[in-house]
């Protein structure tokens, strides 16, 4: 249960940060920077199970 709620923490997190990043980048890059937060989220997902911290 512990792990559940700790990858579920750490999923909320990282998508608040790539959220932010769009936030930011969305006037510049327009939007393309969601775009690069969906790929934030993506590797920081697929990097989470390579290390075998994600929750089964």
């Amino acid at each position: 249960m512990r792990e559940k709620v700790t990858t579920l923490l750490d999923v909320v997190g990282l998508l608040l940060i790539a959220a932010g990043v769009a936030a930011l980048l969305l006037p510049v890059a327009g939007w393309g920077a969601l775009t690069a937060a969906g790929v934030v989220v993506l590797a920081g997902s697929w990097w989470a199970t390579r290390q075998g911290g994600a929750a089964r």
